[in-house]
């Protein structure tokens, strides 16, 4: 029963799905336009289950003007089981109608299963100053 075990387990590893994301986009603060720049920007890979953490697959700060470029690679569990990349942005741009951030503010968007070769293009800039947690993200993927 053991050996089963250590077979089936060695089998799940062994086929785990691995793949690749790259996205480019850029964060806009409209209540502060000077904190833009070195902006801390995270690419996860969600995991849904109870005893797993979601995984760091890159990470990057932006440049001046707020553009950004971060990259990593994920592996799941199992061939069947693709990688759910989505980014956080740690920032301290202040509300809408403040002109101060005392805490560390996070943003999450979801971003959808494309994988290198090909890029996600976030054609919007991502407004840090709306306070959200979107659960979908449509961006433009190149064929």
């Amino acid at each position: 029963m053991i050996l089963l075990s250590f077979l089936f387990i060695s089998f799940l590893i062994s086929t785990a799905s691995s793949e690749c994301v790259r996205v480019r986009g850029q964060v806009d603060c409209p209540t502060d336009l000077h904190r833009i720049e070195f902006v801390r920007v995270l690419l996860f890979d969600r995991d849904v289950l109870p005893w797993e953490m979601d995984d760091l697959m890159g990470e990057t700060k932006t440049e001046e003007d707020g553009s950004f470029v971060v990259e990593g690679c994920g592996d799941d569990l199992g061939w069947w089981n693709q990688p759910d990349p989505y980014i956080q942005i740690d920032h301290r741009c202040p509300e809408g109608g403040h002109n101060v951030a005392i805490t560390m503010r996070h943003t999450v968007k979801w971003l959808p299963r494309t994988f290198l070769p090909h890029e996600i293009t976030m054609e919007e800039a991502i407004r840090l100053d709306l306070d959200q947690v979107e659960k979908t993200y449509t961006a433009y993927v190149p064929s």
